[in-house]
Formats: structure tokens, C-alpha cells, sequence
């Protein structure tokens, strides 16, 4: 079951181990890059005063992924040495949409095997159809899940019907996801200020054209964006390919199986949202920390984007009991296990399906 968390805000201190394991560097000239077998970030987000510079051995480094948003320099040296050490680098646009994940790659007979597997199952309409289906049936019990935590009586209605389409996706997934998709979002706009302007999530065309219209869909944007660079990093770990997905139609250039496994998981965006939105604390949002265009687009504010990765990142790292095969477990058979963590468990559960292991897929 998903547990609810109301996030306590403590920020990083300079110089101090950031237990947020996540970086974001952002402004004209920030940049990694390798001095004295050192991975060394700049950050230049402030343009009135001197950039702020970290020195880490790779191995030691706190940080395991580093969000880039700007103008800048990544070296190749610290990307090799980055990717050995098992660091996700994670770029970027203005609007929060990703544009390219950097990340290791896993080159071993094993790989080979379940690409192979993967190619075969994907083949296989009707393994295509079952893979949809528990894509689509492990996306709409999140959102159930997720709101039935909140405990708001304005959302029991919604759920209600999330439930039904549950029960009962007929024979046209696409259609259930569609229809539940906007019922979740009717339901969740119910939980957001009404200051934030937010009611619906925005088309994701406008979104790649246009950008966010609001402050909570831009929160979204960024997080969804980081949450593709776990996903793809865990698919790539295990050596699948990402283009090849059996849900989403694959496109040129369109990571489709990135975007499969996502959709059980998007929840844990927007808990993270819904948590910085709702904050009475002096991290709460501000108009200060966002702006708007000419063409009515949102850009958001170094410090919020700043607090929402590092909020977001305590998320994932949140545990809650699944039943995992590996490790210590407690009395009741299960074991704690972070949520991110449960992600990289469910592509690995897709790879030993297509590789007839598991005769059923469970996320």
C-alpha cells in the first residue's frame, strides 16, 4: 500500500553532505568537468555573485544523479568517470522538459539475453496486450492508492469511479487510461491551492511546444523529467531497450519502454507536488520564485526548483514494505524497500518475464 508523507523542508548546507543525493546546476556557464581525478560541479544559477564550486572523488561523491538546466560544460572525462560510478547526469530544458540522460550501460551475456527476449516478446500481440494491461492496472491502483492516503472527503467520488475502471478496463486499454487519467487529475486539481491557478494537467503537445501554463504543471514537468532519467538508467542497468515499449507506440526517437514503466510510478511526482504546494512552511511557494512569458508560460525560480528535486529525491528515497525476494525481511514476510528502489524492481521483473522466469509480470 502507498503511504502518505508530509515532507519536512531541511535545506543543504554548504559544504555539508547533501542527503538529498541529487545536484542541480543551472545558469550560463556552470559546468562538470575533472581536475586531479576530482568530478568538479560549478554552479553559476546566481549571475551577481561568484559561482559556487564542489570537489568530489567519484566513489565518494553524495550525489547520485545531477540535473542540468542552462548553458553549460560537461566534459567527457566526467562523464566516463560518472558512469562508472553509477551517476545519472540529466539534462534539461528551460521549461523542465528532459532533453538527454546520460547513464552507464550494461554490456554482459545476461543483457544480451533479455534484449533478445524483449524483441521476441514484443513481437507477440497478445503479450503486448497483457504487458498494456498491468501497465495500465498498476497506474490507475497508484492513483487510487495515492488519494484514498490524502483522506480528502472532496476526492472519494473520483475514486469511486477510478475503482470501477479498475475493475473493469474492457477491451480498449488506451481509452480506460485516457478516461481514468482525466478523472485522477479532476481529482487531484481538488488538492492544489487555488492560487496556483491549477485544473488540469496540460496536453502533453502544449507542454512540448508551449511549456507549463501554470506553476504546478511546471513542478510536474521537472519531476516527470527526473523521474524518466531513474527509469531509463534502471532499464539501461539491466541492459533492455528502451525504444522497444509495449504500451506507448514507438516512435523515432521515443523511448517508449522508459515511458511503460514510468506510468505506475508518476504518483510519486505528484505527491511531491502536492507536498510543496500544501507546505506552511517558510519553503513555500512564492510568486517570487516564478515568473511568467509573454506567451503566458511559467519559468520557475532557481531556490523552487532547487527545494522541489531535493523534496522529490526524499521520496524516492521513502520506504514502505514490499515483497521482495533479496534481502532481510520482517515477520510478515515482506521488507523495506524505498520507493525508487520498487521502479528498478519492476524492470527487472519485466526483463525475467520476457525471458520466461516470471510467468506473470508484477509491478
Amino acid at each position: 500500500m502507498i503511504m502518505l508523507w508530509t515532507m519536512i523542508f531541511v535545506m543543504t548546507l554548504k559544504e555539508k553532505r547533501n542527503h538529498y543525493n541529487v545536484k542541480f546546476l543551472k545558469g550560463y556557464g556552470h559546468s562538470i568537468s575533472v581536475k586531479d581525478s576530482k568530478i568538479i560541479l560549478k554552479d553559476c544559477h546566481d549571475p551577481f555573485s561568484p559561482p559556487f564550486i564542489e570537489e568530489w572523488f567519484p566513489n565518494r561523491m553524495p550525489y547520485e544523479k545531477i540535473v542540468l538546466s542552462g548553458k553549460g560544460y560537461v566534459s567527457t572525462e566526467a562523464l566516463g568517470m560518472l558512469s562508472e560510478n553509477n551517476r545519472n547526469v540529466i539534462l534539461v530544458n528551460s521549461k523542465g522538459d528532459i532533453q538527454c540522460v546520460m547513464s552507464g550501460t550494461k554490456s554482459s551475456l545476461t543483457a544480451t539475453k533479455y534484449r533478445m527476449a524483449q524483441y521476441d516478446t514484443f513481437r507477440i500481440a497478445s503479450k503486448r496486450d497483457y504487458l498494456s494491461r498491468q501497465v495500465v492496472k498498476a497506474k490507475i491502483g497508484s492513483q487510487i492508492q495515492f488519494l484514498k492516503s490524502i483522506e480528502n472527503p472532496q476526492v472519494e467520488s473520483s475514486i469511486e469511479k477510478l475503482e470501477k475502471h479498475l475493475n473493469d478496463l474492457g477491451n480498449n486499454v488506451l481509452h480506460a487510461e485516457a478516461v481514468t487519467s482525466r478523472l485522477y487529475f479532476g481529482a487531484f486539481s481538488k488538492l492544489i491551492d487555488e492560487r496556483f491557478k491549477f485544473s488540469a494537467r496540460n496536453l502533453p503537445m502544449t507542454v512540448k511546444k508551449y511549456g507549463a501554463t501554470d506553476v504546478i504543471n511546471a513542478l510536474l514537468n521537472y519531476g516527470y523529467s527526473v523521474l524518466s532519467g531513474e527509469i531509463s538508467k534502471f532499464i539501461h542497468g539491466v541492459g533492455l531497450d528502451p525504444y522497444f515499449g509495449f504500451y506507448h507506440k514507438n516512435h523515432t526517437s521515443f523511448q517508449s519502454l522508459v515511458y511503460d514503466m514510468m506510468e505506475p510510478f508518476r504518483w510519486l511526482v505528484e505527491c511531491a507536488v502536492w507536498n510543496i504546494s500544501n507546505a506552511k512552511s517558510r519553503h513555500r511557494i512564492s510568486k517570487k520564485q516564478y515568473s511568467y512569458t509573454r506567451k503566458g508560460t511559467v519559468v520557475l525560480e532557481y531556490d523552487l526548483i532547487k527545494s522541489f528535486l531535493e523534496l522529490l529525491e526524499r521520496t524516492f528515497q521513502k520506504e514502505r514494505k514490499y515483497d521482495y525476494k533479496f534481502g532481510l525481511k520482517t515477520k510478515d514476510g515482506l521488507k523495506s524497500v524505498q520507493e525508487i528502489t520498487i521502479a528498478k524492481i519492476a524492470v527487472q521483473n519485466l526483463a525475467e518475464h520476457c525471458l520466461g522466469k516470471n510467468k506473470n509480470f508484477v509491478i
